[in-house]
């Protein structure tokens, strides 16, 4: 009996591990040859690790922190966590390209004065309630 369990966790734990592989993949407009390619592995390998059908082993793990970029635990999240991080890095970059909007309209000594004001708010933290 224990061991059909842990068979089907590891089952569940590839279908995970393959479905953000996915996401991740096509968040950066990559196809699955070229990131098959930049793990070299087949694109029918990598098409059965995205399906879940075959485990990524930790050196595939490894490559794909390099490649992708990000913390290997990443790839671990349920699919929910992994939206909820999604939404936050979405809000974020919408929040960077106005800041980077405005800031390109700013003449050199009003620059000087956000970046100050920017330092000013890093090293003693500003409330959530303060940012709204």
């Amino acid at each position: 009996m224990a061991k059909n369990k842990t068979k089907q966790e590891k089952v569940n734990l590839d279908e995970i591990i393959g479905k953000n592989i996915r996401t991740e993949r096509q968040a950066r407009n990559l196809s699955r040859d070229e990131l098959a390619e930049m793990l070299d592995l087949t694109t029918s390998h990598m098409g059965l690790i995205e399906r879940g059908e075959r485990g990524a082993t930790a050196v595939t793990l490894s490559k794909l922190t390099r490649v992708l970029q990000l913390p290997v635990d990443n790839f671990f999240m349920p699919s929910p966590m992994l939206a909820l991080r999604e939404e936050r890095d979405t809000t974020r970059s919408i929040a960077q390209k106005k800041i980077n909007s405005l800031i390109s309209k700013l003449s050199e000594s009003e620059l000087n004065f956000v970046i100050h004001v920017i330092q000013g708010i890093s090293k003693t933290g500003i409330s959530k309630e303060a940012a709204e």
